[in-house]
This record gives structure tokens, sequence and C-alpha cells, in this order.
């Protein structure tokens, strides 16, 4: 009876092995996947939300001269800027909550940045990348300024900020930032008349 005893704990023993181990093989099937199906969701919604500027970069103004050429019924404004311009910095953000605030008008907004070629990819992008900003962006590497300034308006010698708010044959243009969201959407919606 001793032996037998003896006999039928190793086989208890070994059943429980068995069925442990049967239950640690279906967890860690499960648990993998779990983090299958979570690894598949976490980069799927990962993709979808990441931003992507529109950002173009160019070497020559005539390469953006036709955004001042639009004759149709749509407002264009355009806003020249630079990192190195603290009141453009400023004021970039009202431009994009106006942009959204209009997405349903026949509006659209080009941001022109000027900044030195050097700088685009230490200061612009991270600028552009913090902000998330939508609007379309050029990032004008153009180093002759007093030709393609005179171009846009004979009175402007590069000041910054500068933006051009035009309908067709109308236009404006502005020296200095917007000084806030009421400013910039009376001289918008004066355009949109």
């Amino acid at each position: 009876m001793y032996e037998s005893d003896w006999l039928y704990q190793f086989f208890l023993f070994l059943s429980g092995l068995l069925l442990l181990s049967k239950i640690i093989y279906t967890m860690r099937n499960f648990a993998l996947g779990f983090l299958g199906i979570f690894l598949f969701f976490y980069s799927c919604v990962n993709f979808a939300d990441k931003y992507e500027p529109d950002v173009v970069v160019v070497n020559k103004f005539e390469e953006i001269e036709n955004i001042f050429k639009n004759d149709n019924d749509t407002t264009y404004l355009i806003n020249f800027w630079a990192t190195t311009c603290p009141p453009c910095l400023k004021e970039i953000p009202l431009f994009e909550t106006l942009s959204e605030e209009y997405s349903n008008k026949k509006f659209k907004t080009y941001l022109v940045n000027i900044d030195d070629k050097k700088r685009i990819e230490k200061y612009v992008y991270p600028f552009i990348n913090r902000f998330e900003l939508k609007n379309k962006i050029y990032c004008l590497k153009d180093e002759d300024m007093s030709s393609w300034t005179a171009k846009i308006n004979q009175e402007w010698y590069g000041a910054l900020p500068y933006t051009v708010i035009y309908k067709g044959e109308n236009i404006k243009y502005y020296f200095g930032a917007f000084p806030n969201h009421s400013d910039l959407k009376r001289a918008v919606d004066e355009m949109m008349k």
C-alpha cells in the first residue's frame, strides 16, 4: 500500500505539472496575442495621428510668384516671416486660427519663411513641427531679397513680418504684426466683401 500511495502521488504530481504547463502555455499565448493586438492598434493610431506639415523648399522667388496672381473669388493671405523675428512667431498662431475658422470659406493662407538656408533644418522645421502648422509653408532660399521684394511691393524693403492680403485685383499690404485675432479678422473680412 505504501508503494501504491507513492506511485499515486507521483502521477498526481505529474498531472499537476502537465496541467500547470498547459495553463502557462495558454496564458503565454493569450498574453502574446493580446500584446500583438495592442501593438497593431497602437501603430495604427500612431500613424493615423502623425503630423505631416505642408512645406515646400524653393530656391527662387519665381517658383512661388504665382501665389500672388490668383484671379478668382478666393481671398489670399500671404505672410512673410522668419524664426529670428519674435513678432512673426507671435502672429503665426493667429493665421492658423483664422484658417481653421474660415475653412468653409473661400480663403487661403500661405506662410513664406525667409530664414537663411542654414537655419531651415535647425530652427524652421522644429518650429513648424512644434506648433503643427497646417497652412501651406514655403521656405524661400532666394537671397536676392531686394529684387523679389520689389516684385511684391515697391515700398517693401524686407522688414518682417510682412503680410499681403488680396482678392483678384484688390490688394493690401501690412507692415508689422497683427496685434490680435480681431484685427487680423477685420483685415481679411474687408477683403472678402
